[in-house]
């Protein structure tokens, strides 16, 4: 659709406008006692965590309930907390069928690091309250996977190293404490990129993640473990981080919706950093409602992350409404929606076959995807020419810069004496994986001279005018928000230098939010394929509004083939039974080289019931 059709008699007026006036100021060290310590996890908070006084506790039950058994294969949040008020099935046997889930498919799948030894305990209290016909909050009893770079004062926090394995942080980081308040299960632990540093899922103490639809495939990363375990319904819902596409890479890859959100929006707080300037944590699900519940859960002023003021009077809470308010299945219905058209399709500089073969695949999904987005009666402005990936690439932060600073303040802050000091211990130690020995080059970075390093802050003074840039274009067009499809190719084989072809990285340069959402699968190797969306700062509820009525009509999600029901095969999962369980995992996966001596194992074969390097 061309400039020329827009709908001129349209007016649309998003209650978050941005942009204007907006001001950058990222580089952010979380390194003081009271930035990481979680002294103010909870400060201000009455209660669980979720959409203000006065709101339901969550979205409107968008399927009924089974009155005779559970299906944990696709099951809902909103499905769960029907079946829980109306007193169909208990938080126990919920719980259960998932560990179930866990142990039958783990081996093959590599999702999990840590089941928490805990989780039936909790399940009882959560149980217990249901007696009295109340939920403690909007996340009642459902089943959340975390990614392990979360802090958990219960549970060893890893970022997948064997240098962290036995590292406890002395508090919850503010969303895992929000999410817990909120009436969640911490139910596992998920694998990801040691140290958040790839799209391949494969960490020295987590072994590989695969992807659930084709196991010789990519499950993408850095939060791999979270898509994957999500998609093979290990968990209802799940957490990521996302620095450069570690939420949108994995949940593109395995059919799940995924949020980055704006910068500011989700506190940081004991969550292991990779670049403070672009990290966030974000929700993954399997549907768009799913997504806004758990969103409403994890956004607001946390006084540990100072830069979460600049979300305060800018969230839907500001005006007493939940995320879940805008889920309007009429949402794209007069909505103008530019296509970044230079991102979809093989690049001109991919010449091998099978390459250009895959990418054509991906567009063809994608295309079908803007056919949905006419039919719901969005108003495509087709092409919008997008910036240069070298103005994009220069207001990206490199994670080498700021590494070192980063974790260096996180480490000195954990007070444990089972966890490094610093980056340099863990170098010195070899206790990763062979596949990031970039590690080394990292903790060379001078972390004190940042200040002066001319391309680092060039960088930095890129990102206004890079925003700007966009913001006009936007303006120019009319446009409440932009698509392309988040990966250009369909996730690759393990081991293979196929590409992923990524256009993720674009928002975290932005600092915008954006969602992906699945589109479908391509035809020849039903991989599958998103679409994602993104809107101007603050703009989240917005997102869910398009992305709820794009899924509606779109259909593109299914599950994956070979994670079917399991029975069950273990009568009482006592802590014990669940810490065995996590010990065997650890003999079986964790990487049999440690270190940079060797050449790295191959990715599919890393964890492959080797003992422990």
């Amino acid at each position: 659709m061309s400039e020329d059709e827009r709908d001129t008699n349209r007016s649309r007026n998003p209650t978050y406008s941005g942009g204007s006036g907006y001001r950058i100021n990222r580089r952010l060290i979380l390194r003081s006692a009271g930035a990481l310590s979680g002294a103010s996890l909870i400060s201000g908070i009455a209660g669980a965590r979720g959409p203000p006084d006065g709101k339901p506790e969550g979205p409107p039950d968008d399927k009924p309930a089974s009155p005779s058994k559970f299906d944990p294969i696709e099951a809902t949040a909103s499905e769960l907390r029907k079946l829980y008020r109306t007193n169909q099935i208990s938080v126990s046997a919920v719980v259960k069928q998932y560990l179930e889930r866990i142990r039958a498919y783990e081996d093959e799948l590599g999702a999990i690091i840590r089941v928490n030894p805990d989780v039936m305990e909790r399940a009882a209290e959560l149980d217990a309250a249901l007696e009295s016909n109340e939920l403690v909050g909007p996340l009642h009893g459902i089943p959340v996977l975390l990614k392990d770079n979360h802090d958990t004062a219960d549970i060893p926090t890893t970022a997948g190293s064997v240098s962290l394995k036995d590292s406890t942080p002395s508090d919850n980081a503010t969303i895992v404490s929000w999410i817990r308040e909120a009436g969640g299960i911490v139910l596992a632990k998920t694998n990801l990129s040691e140290f958040a540093f790839s799209y391949n899922t494969v960490s020295s103490l987590g072994g590989v993640t695969y992807n659930a639809y084709e196991l010789t495939h990519s499950a993408g990363g850095s939060s791999g473990g979270t898509g994957a375990g999500i998609a093979a319904g290990l968990g209802v819902l799940g957490t990521g981080s996302d620095t450069g596409g570690s939420v949108r890479v994995p949940a593109a890859a395995n059919s799940l919706v995924g949020l980055r959100p704006s910068t500011g929006l989700i506190s940081r707080d004991g969550i292991v950093p990779l670049a403070l300037t672009e990290d966030t944590s974000g929700p993954m699900a399997r549907t768009v409602t799913d997504t806004a519940l758990l969103t409403d859960v994890m956004v607001g002023y946390d006084s540990a992350d100072p830069e979460t003021a600049e979300s305060v009077r800018r969230t839907p809470h500001a005006e007493g409404k939940s995320y879940t308010d805008y889920l309007n299945e009429d949402g794209l219905e007069g909505a103008r929606i530019g296509v970044f058209r230079d991102w979809v399709g093989p690049t001109d500089d991919e010449e091998d076959e099978e390459v250009v073969a895959d990418a054509e695949a991906v567009a063809g999904v994608f295309n079908d995807a803007l056919d949905d987005l006419r039919d719901a009666g969005a108003a495509l402005v087709d092409p919008v020419t997008p910036p240069s990936w070298d103005f994009i690439n220069e207001a990206n932060v490199s994670t080498s810069d700021e590494f070192n600073r980063d974790i260096n303040g996180y480490l000195e802050d954990l007070d444990d004496e089972d966890a490094p000091d610093s980056l340099k211990e863990i170098v010195e130690s070899g206790e990763y994986a062979p596949e990031i020995c970039s590690i080394r080059s990292r903790e060379e970075v001078d972390e004190d001279a940042l200040d002066e390093n001319t391309d680092y802050l060039y960088g930095l003074s890129q990102r206004d005018d890079l925003q700007q840039a966009v913001l006009s274009t936007m303006a120019e067009h009319d446009l409440d928000a932009i698509v392309y499809p988040p990966l250009r190719h369909t996730p690759p084989q393990l081991d293979t230098d196929e590409p992923w072809g990524s256009n993720a990285q674009f928002s975290p340069a932005l600092e915008f939010p954006s969602m992906t959402v699945p589109a479908g699968f391509t035809e020849d190797y039903s991989l599958p394929v998103g679409i994602e969306f993104l809107a101007r700062e603050y703009q989240e509820e917005l997102l869910f509004e398009l992305a709820y009525a794009y899924e509606q009509v779109s259909s593109g999600r299914r599950p994956p083939e070979n994670f079917g029901p399991v029975e069950q095969s273990i009568d009482e999962w006592s802590p014990e039974t669940i810490k065995s369980w996590n010990e065997s995992q650890h003999r079986n996966r964790t990487a049999k080289l440690l270190g940079c001596d060797d050449d790295p194992p191959d990715l599919k074969t890393i964890g492959g019931g080797s003992e422990s390097g």
